[in-house]
């Protein structure tokens, strides 16, 4: 099944640079993913999670729903 994914020019721009004559974008896309591990990215996530819980300031929950505007 070949389906169509909207990028940025920038994006495809990008892209083009690692293409080759041979090479679809599929099989770019697949030798990025392949290169780089889902666990590698899931660390970066992470790693942004606890930065923000440093700083994260939490608001009590009747505060919270005035600010949402939920009765």
């Amino acid at each position: 099944m070949i389906t169509t994914i909207c990028v940025r020019e920038e994006t495809k721009k990008r892209l083009n640079e690692y293409k080759t004559e041979k090479m679809t974008y599929d099989d770019v896309l697949n030798y990025l993913m392949d290169t780089i591990a889902m666990e590698d990215i899931a660390e970066e996530d992470i790693k942004e999670y606890y930065r923000r819980l440093e700083t994260f300031d939490p608001v009590p929950k009747d505060e919270f729903k005035k600010m949402i505007k939920v009765s």
